[in-house]
Formats: structure tokens, sequence, C-alpha cells
């Protein structure tokens, strides 16, 4: 019955277990953080920083604009994105770069393609309302998004443990509930062999020997 019970328990944190796990390892597989490749730049009479989360397919861009104080601009900018293999072996591709709706500072979002895992080379243009128009260039390695299985080994391992551990506290308890049961039961038989159950067996001896 223990072994039963344990059983049970297992599979109920297994199942317990992989829609989190699902939910963690599908969000870390196409929407993995994006990351800093260019901060406090100065373009346009603007200060620029970019973020990105390059993935093969679509990738994601976000490009921060501020004052040279490190302020949100008065007026937008307009912002632009292009892409190009550093080996040359595609024509450079533009992107328009979407100003976001945030309310304490000024963000565009892009998402150019990347076919395949390569070095590129990220233009971001920048073209203030006073007509300046400058570029920065930097280089990125597009990556696979997510590592397949490992990346779900990786983050399933913590609600495995946290499973493991609770399934070992159930078959803990299941089994001293089991041993109380036991002795509970051994208790009521020792009363039932008490003295009442020795006078009826002297009785007994006495009316067989008359």
């Amino acid at each position: 019955m223990i072994n039963h019970n344990l059983r049970f328990a297992l599979l109920a944190t297994i199942l317990w277990s992989m829609p989190s796990a699902c939910m963690v390892g599908s969000a870390w597989a196409h929407e993995g953080p994006p990351f800093p490749i260019l901060i406090d730049h100065s373009v346009a009479n603007h200060t620029v920083s970019v973020w990105a989360d390059p993935d093969i397919g679509e990738a994601r861009f976000f490009i921060v604009v501020e004052t040279r104080d490190g302020n949100r601009p008065s007026e937008a900018p307009k912002v632009s994105l292009w892409t190009e293999p550093t080996s040359g072996r595609l024509d450079r591709a533009s992107y328009a770069a979407e100003q976001q709706p945030l309310r304490h500072s000024m963000q565009f979002f892009a998402e150019p393609y990347f076919d395949q895992r390569d070095f590129w080379n990220i233009g971001i243009r920048v073209s203030s309302t006073g007509g300046e128009t400058e570029e920065i260039m930097v280089k990125v390695e597009s990556t696979p998004p997510g590592y397949g299985a490992w990346d779900l080994a990786i983050y399933l391992f913590p609600f495995v443990l946290i499973g493991g551990a609770w399934s070992y506290a159930m078959a803990k308890r299941i089994r001293h509930y089991r041993e109380s049961q036991q002795q509970q039961s051994d208790g009521m038989v020792e009363s039932d062999e008490g003295p009442d159950h020795e006078r009826h067996q002297e009785h007994a001896l006495m009316e067989a020997t008359r």
C-alpha cells in the first residue's frame, strides 16, 4: 500500500510540474531576454542604447533614445535599422523602428529577420527633428532560439527537486500513519487479552475439571 501511495505521489508531482516547466521552457526558447550591444552612444545629438535578442528568425531590437543629459526627448527622432551578413552573402535589408508607448522613456522596437546562424552588421540610423542624421554600426551573432532538450532539463530541474522533496515527505507521512494504525491495532489485541480474558480462561478450566 505504501508503494502504491508513493507511486501516486510521484505521478501527481510530475503532472504538477509539467505545465510550469513547459511555460518556462517555451518563454525562454522563443522570448529570450535581450542583452545590451550598445550603451550610451552619442548619435544625432541624442544618447542611444541598443538591446538585442538576435534569435534566428524574427529577432528583436530595442533602441532607447535619450537627451544628452539622460532625459526623455521632447520630440521623437526618426529611427531605423538595417542588417547584412558580415560575409556579404545577402544584400542589406532595412527595417523601420516603431516607437513604443512608454511614459517615462523613449524606446523604439524593430524586428529584423536572420535566416541562419551568422555574424551580422547592424546599422542604427537616427534622424533628429532638426534634420541631423547619424548612423552607428555594431556586430552581433544570430543564435538558435533555445537549447532544445538541455534548455528544458535546466529549467525543469528545480520543479523536479521540489516535487521529489514533496514526494519523500508524503511517503514518510504515509509510513508513519501506517505504523500508527498498526500500533493501535496491536493495543486493541492486548486489551482483549487482559484480566477479563484471563478470568474467562480460569472459569473454563474449572468447568472442565469438574
